[in-house]
């Protein structure tokens, strides 16, 4: 299969997660996302944020953004999975004047979106343990399954027997075809981090009839009470449907000395194997007792589980 030009240029190296030899930075060669903006309180997310230099972006007086993306990577160097992400567009850069509307029409304009990701479930073990060991996003495993039907696509996320949200959106036209930039901002080692997400929307659609999404909510998980007090209303303000797509998944941007020290050994690991003799780095997923169930869900071998474990520590 002939490699999209988007990734030309860009080069990967090896490194290892939980016994396997994955590619960095990783690439997603196809997939497909819906997504809605909702309103919410701007006090309550101001309290979300662990520093003062992330601030969430103001639509007007007393009112931020909540967006809750929904990804279904089909294709990735990791495998295919799904993933959730709950964030909050920020004002970015953080110092310039927080005028309402301002950090999202500016965003807009120049295709470079950042967003605090707040949560962002995953479904496999390998796309949790790269996300919070080397980015220390907020990933658990869950469960995130879709329907199609004719005219809409809906997405459920639940965690165990618990439901948390419901989005489901319309099948909306999809003329629009470019390229932009998601920011994640994140917190590791007590410093802000943050990463770059460069989408390739080959095939995109946008509107602004809050008619063409909903959302439904649990109403005993934790997540799903905390966005019924975060969000003033469930009727979007933009919907947004990516039929098809492709991504690079950069960074992270700020490289602490335990972050490179973590890296190096990732790197040296996925090295090992290439050369036949990676006994080690080779050994199996799986973890045995409370260092695996500290990795953020169960997977993972020793030094995964203790580097995530250090890492929700961290937060």
């Amino acid at each position: 299969m002939q490699r999209s030009p988007f990734f030309e240029g860009v080069t990967q190296m090896d490194a290892t997660l939980i016994g396997q030899t994955v590619k960095l930075p990783i690439f997603y060669y196809g997939g497909t996302s819906i997504g809605a903006v909702f309103p919410a309180s701007l006090a309550r997310l101001r309290r979300l944020m662990p520093d003062p230099r992330i601030r969430p972006a103001r639509l007007v007086p007393g009112v931020g953004a909540l967006a809750i993306t929904c990804f279904e990577y089909a294709d990735t160097d990791i495998g295919p999975y799904n993933e959730l992400a709950i964030s909050v567009l920020l004002c970015e850069p953080p110092h310039v004047v927080n005028l309402p509307a301002r950090a999202i029409v500016s965003g807009l304009r120049s295709r470079q979106l950042h967003a605090w990701v707040h949560h962002l479930p995953v479904t496999t073990e390998i796309a949790l343990a790269g996300g919070v060991e080397l980015y220390n996003y907020p990933k658990f495993i869950a469960a995130i399954d879709y329907e199609q039907s004719a005219a809409r696509r809906t997405c459920t996320l639940a965690q165990g027997a618990e439901h948390i949200l419901t989005l489901q959106g319309d099948l909306i036209e999809t003329p629009r075809s470019e390229r932009f930039q998601l920011f994640s901002h994140l917190w590791m080692d007590r410093q802000p981090q943050s990463s770059e997400f460069q989408i390739n929307a080959r095939a995109m659609g946008v509107s602004f009839d809050p008619r063409r999404a909903s959302l439904q909510l649990g109403s005993r998980h934790p997540i799903a009470r905390e966005l019924d007090a975060l969000l003033i209303s469930r009727r979007p303000l933009q919907y947004q449907y990516i039929r098809s797509f492709e991504g690079i998944l950069y960074g992270p941007e700020h490289l602490s000395l335990p972050l490179i020290e973590r890296f190096r050994r990732r790197l040296a690991e996925g090295e090992g194997e290439g050369e036949g003799d990676g006994a080690e780095s080779a050994a199996p997923a799986g973890g045995d007792g409370a260092e695996s169930a500290a990795a953020a869900g169960g997977g993972g071998n020793g030094a995964l589980a203790r580097d995530a474990a250090e890492s929700r520590a961290r937060r």
